[in-house]
Parts: C-alpha cells; sequence; structure tokens
C-alpha cells in the first residue's frame, strides 16, 4: 500500500480545512501515521486507499480544529488584534433640554445657553424639546 504518493493531495485538502499550511503539513503527517498504524484493518472492498487517506485526514483536521476552539490562546498565537469602532461625541446637552439627536444634524450651542437663567428654548439643539 503506497500512502506517500496521496502527501500533495492530503496536504491541499488539510490546508484548506485549517488555513495553516504549517498546521497541514502536520496533520498529513498524523494521516499517514494513522493509516500506517491500522492498515491491517483496510479494506478494499469498501474504499479505494485515496477515499480511506481522505477520511483519516478530515477526521484529523476536525480533531485539531475541535482542539483550537477549546484552547484559543496557546503561547505563540494571540487572537488578531481588533481596533474600537470610533463613536462620535454625544451631543451637547444643556440645562432644561430634552435631547432628541437627529442623523446628520450637528449643532454649535449660541451664546446665551452659557448664561445659567436662559431659557431653555435658545439652548437646545434642533430637534429637541424643552423639558
Amino acid at each position: 500500500m503506497e500512502l506517500e504518493a496521496h502527501r500533495s493531495e492530503l496536504t491541499v485538502r488539510c490546508h484548506r480545512m485549517t488555513g495553516s499550511f504549517q498546521d497541514a503539513e502536520d496533520l498529513v503527517q498524523e494521516t499517514l501515521l494513522r493509516a500506517w498504524n491500522a492498515r491491517y484493518r483496510y479494506d478494499p472492498t469498501r474504499a479505494s486507499v485515496r477515499t480511506w487517506l481522505y477520511r483519516i485526514a478530515t477526521n484529523a483536521c476536525l480533531t485539531a480544529l475541535d482542539g483550537r476552539a477549546r484552547h484559543p490562546c496557546r503561547p505563540g498565537s494571540a487572537p488578531p488584534a481588533t481596533t474600537p469602532a470610533r463613536r462620535s461625541p454625544p451631543p451637547p446637552t444643556c440645562r432644561g433640554c430634552n435631547p432628541s439627536p437627529t442623523a446628520g444634524t450637528t449643532w454649535t450651542p449660541g451664546p446665551s445657553c452659557a448664561s445659567p437663567g436662559s431659557p431653555p428654548s435658545n439652548c437646545c439643539p434642533p430637534g429637541s424639546a424643552p423639558c
């Protein structure tokens, strides 16, 4: 039984399943080792050697991927860094206003907003209603 002849096909299969060439090479080695250890159980009436090896490779890849999900932070494999989405600052609110922001509206407080005794209607951004 010639197992080594299928190495390149199995490498492609494992690479597609894992997304890593290094992991694929390791898993092909694992596949060939499993096949060699089970060579006496192979039944040529049930499947071709190629089909049998593909099945062993698929199971090896699924086992490896299952182990990754349980241990996402192995030494040397950090998760990809994510950049938090920038949010625009909330619109300024004044005393006595009930802001209801409108999409795409920018508001700059007028001079009457700075004075503590100004009426809320002069201070509120557009689309807001006085309390």
